[in-house]
């Protein structure tokens, strides 16, 4: 990675690009525009994060840098998709609030201010909502289904979860973990963690150059959902889920086999009818389900196990990241 000029700001601009060359000079002169309306030219930065470009984009990113003093960028050495991207441009980011957007120019600067105001009221994730978006339907239809399985699953009343354009405070910045295609769930993260998420309109541009980078359909992101919920809910407590799908399992399996025991000791009673239990289907199937319960099981107890011997080390970063600031800092006072 590579990263160009220093200076203080209040405010990041992360833009992560990836063959955008056209319209990165034009986003840069919309929002040095936006800023001087709002009389703070000094105090931001625009942080491009080149992820791998094979167009011109780091070319044009070298001169821009060169020629204004509020442009950065990073550069990582091949394509690693957005989510590093973005995790890349965190840890370089130096405002006190980071807003995110798109290098196509889909995203208007012009909403910047709104973003700061609704920061100011005390959120601490502000995400965009893109209401007249200029894409194709298909692709709109798989938004909002997208959309509504999230709010469904997570109870985080969202209406575009994947929105670009978003607003954080640092401590928000400080504690996302982003990798494969988590971020698409950034809010829902935040939200988790106990932050304050909300929502506002923004304005979608139609595309002025190029093509989008992500395909129409992209179904992995049920899997990073489950993933995300689940570690959320079990990741301190994995033997509670574990154990409770290895008693359904364990459970029925041991009343066939207690029937087929009991059956037997009825027959050598005098008491039942005679049959051969080991040609019974049933009870090869019961053993395996029972044998498949205890496996469960005991991989929830050693994943117990290894995250008992684990917590010292991680329960100073959970403590930090369920500690409000601002709330600790009006006791010590």
């Amino acid at each position: 990675m590579e990263c160009l000029s220093q200076m203080p700001c209040e405010t990041s601009i992360l833009v992560p690009v990836f063959n955008e060359a056209e319209s990165i000079p034009e986003l840069v002169d919309l929002v040095a525009t936006v800023f001087n309306e709002m009389g703070a030219v000094d105090r931001f930065e625009i942080l491009f994060v080149d992820d791998g470009s094979t167009d011109a984009t780091p070319q044009v990113l070298q001169d821009l840098a060169r020629q204004y003093a509020f442009v950065r960028f990073v550069r990582l050495r091949r394509n690693c998709g957005k989510s590093l991207g973005l995790m890349a441009g965190f840890k370089q980011a130096r405002g006190q609030v980071v807003i995110t957007m798109d290098g196509d120019l889909q995203d208007n600067p012009g909403d910047i201010p709104r973003l700061l105001d609704k920061i100011n009221e005390g959120f601490d994730l502000v995400n965009g909502w893109r209401q007249n978006r200029h894409d194709t339907a298909i692709r709109k239809m798989g938004s909002r289904l997208y959309n509504l399985t999230v709010r469904r699953a997570s109870g985080l009343d969202l209406q575009d979860m994947n929105c670009g354009m978003k607003a954080y405070r640092r401590k928000v910045v400080e504690t996302l973990c982003v990798y494969g295609q988590y971020h698409r769930y950034i809010p829902l993260q935040a939200h988790l963690s106990g932050f304050k998420v909300t929502e506002i309109a923004v304005t979608n541009n139609p595309r002025k150059y190029g093509v989008s980078k992500f395909p129409t359909f992209r179904y992995h992101g049920l899997f990073d959902l489950l993933s995300l919920l689940f570690v959320h809910k079990y990741s301190l407590n994995p033997l509670h889920f574990f154990g409770t799908v290895s008693v359904a399992i364990i459970g029925p399996a041991m009343l066939v086999l207690t029937w087929f025991f009991s059956s037997q000791i009825f027959y050598w009673l005098g008491m039942g009818v005679q049959y051969r239990v080991v040609n019974r289907p049933l009870l090869g199937i019961a053993l395996t389900a029972f044998l498949f319960g205890v496996f469960v099981f005991f991989t929830g107890f050693v994943c117990d196990f290894i995250l008992h011997h684990q917590i010292r080390k991680r329960i100073d970063s959970i403590l930090d990241l369920a500690i409000d600031d601002e709330a600790s800092s009006e006791l010590t006072e």
